[in-house]
Formats: C-alpha cells, structure tokens, sequence
C-alpha cells in the first residue's frame, strides 16, 4: 500500500518524503509530506460510485472560485480500480470544536454558517448528487415510493422489529409534518450538509478551511441550518439569525428537517444492506437516539 501510495502522490507531480494515515470515515486519508509542505491525499468510498465523487469534487472546484477556504483538487482526479483519489491542500488552523461544545460556540457556528450561505448566493444550484435527494423530500427513498419504502422497513422489521417501529414511529410524525408543500416555493442550493464545529479550521479568527463535504446536495437553505444544529442546539439559530433572516416556516421546520436527514441516510443503509442480501439493525444506535433527543426550535419566531 506505502509503494501505491507513493506513486500516486508522484502521479500527482508530488515527491513524498513521508505519507502517514489520518483517518477513515466516509473517505480515506493520507497526510503527504514532501519539502516542508503537506498535502491531503483522499480516496472516496467505493461504495459511493464515481459520479457521486466526481459531483463533490467538482463542487469544490467552485467553492474555490468563489474563494471559500475549501480543499479542491490541485490536480484532475484519478480512478484505480473503481476508486477515485484526489489530491487536495492541507487546510491548517484549530478546529471551531470538538466534544462537548460551548452555546457561544454553537452561536459562532451558525454566523458562520450564515456568511457561507452569503457566499454561494452567486452560484446557481448544480443538478442534484447523483443517488441523493432532498431532506424536504427524507420520508421516502431515492427511488420506488411507498411501495419501495414499506418493502425496506418490512426487511428491517425481520432482524429488529423493535428498531423498526421506533423507526415508523418517528416517520409518521414526519410525514404529518408535510415538509414537501412546507418548502415547495422555496429555492433550492447547495447545502454542506455537515456544519459542524469540528469541520471548520480557524486562525488568528478567520476561517482558514471547511472540511468533510462528503454530504453536501441540493436541499434548502434551512437543512443545512437543521444540520448545524443537530436536533436541538438553538444556539446555531440564534447566530445565524444575528446575519439572515429566516421565514417563520424555517424556523418551524427544523426539527422536521433534521429527521428528514436521518431517514434520507437510513434509506441508503438498508438499500445497501437489501442489496448485500444481509439487513441488520448493527449501527443504527445513533439515527434511534437522534429521534430521542431531536424537538422543535424554541427561540425567537
């Protein structure tokens, strides 16, 4: 893996002096070294398709354009073996937060979130990522409907038919929500998908890198407020209410978005799961306690 890595940095016009593993989530990645200054190498999940990474990667080829502190690509990607790698900037600087982050923090957080939103006001919405669909749209699969949806909750239900109805539950208080007609007239843009205080690098107070995109699609503007917020921190709200306005129906909808979220993210687990032909209810413990402790914005209407 050391000599395949290596050669792929030089594929990049990078001599590596040093390559070291920073971590695997959705994506992998390697800090490269080389002459005093370091890179990021990145290889996308497979299970992603390329299309899907082609779509956030030239994503940030216009992020940068626009002079967001972004890491786009220094060089055209390259796809081995199905995998597609990149080679992108290390973004320095200290994170926002991590663990149990302070309300002014949360607060800084959504005035932040507020000025990126101000920044892509310039960019037209790209079509949607490809496999993904809007939080507006959480309660029913990227495909098949009704029809599609009941044939996974009825797979889940077979392993774990407790985590099942907990599931359906919380889905039919979504669908009594009616999020579609809620936002039907409201513009669609590029959300982050994950604005969270530790993907946000500062220095000397200025932002000096947005990571972990790897969410990012085309929703409204309140879903990415809905993310930053995580359920139930108003604070976010209250900073990004001291930049933008936000209607009434945002406001009362954040809750609703955030579950939408959640089952947008279920839905793709089971469809992969289905697919797999082995459904299990192993790694649902975080969407079951989101629907615990998820409730309605409680500032300022």
């Amino acid at each position: 893996m050391a000599t395949l890595l290596a050669d792929l940095a030089r594929g990049f016009g990078v001599e590596p002096d040093a390559i070291r593993f920073i971590r695997r989530r959705y994506n992998t990645h390697w800090l490269v070294c080389t002459g005093g200054r370091r890179y990021v190498l990145r290889r996308f999940g497979v299970w992603r398709g390329e299309a899907e990474s082609l779509w956030e990667i030239e994503l940030m080829r216009r992020l940068a354009a626009l002079g967001l502190p972004v890491a786009a690509p220094l060089a055209p990607p390259k796809t081995i073996d199905g995998a597609v790698f990149m080679l992108m900037p290390f973004l320095a600087g200290r994170a926002l937060g991590a663990g149990a982050v302070s309300d002014a923090r949360y607060r800084e957080l959504g005035r932040r979130l507020a000025d990126f939103h101000a920044a892509l006001a310039s960019m037209p919405a790209p079509p949607q990522r490809p496999g993904w669909t809007e939080n507006v749209q959480g309660a029913l699969p990227f495909a098949g409907g009704v029809e599609r949806r009941t044939e996974l909750l009825r797979a889940l239900a077979a392993t774990d038919s407790e985590v099942a109805r907990r599931f359906e539950t919380a889905l039919a208080a979504l669908e009594a929500r009616d999020l579609p007609r809620v936002f039907a007239g409201e513009p669609r843009m590029v959300v982050q998908g994950d604005f969270a205080p530790w993907n946000l690098r500062l220095h000397a107070g200025r932002l000096t890198g947005l990571l972990d995109f790897e969410l990012a699609h085309v929703d409204v503007r309140a879903a990415d407020v809905a993310f930053a917020r995580r359920g139930y921190h108003d604070a976010v709200v209250e900073g990004y209410l001291e930049k933008t306005p936000l209607s009434g129906a945002e406001l009362g909808a954040f809750d609703g978005l955030w579950l939408g979220g959640i089952f947008a993210g279920l839905w793709r687990v089971l469809e992969s799961r289905l697919a797999e032909g082995a459904v299990t209810a192993h790694g649902m413990d975080w969407g079951l306690a989101q629907l615990g402790k998820t409730r309605p914005y409680r500032g300022r209407r």
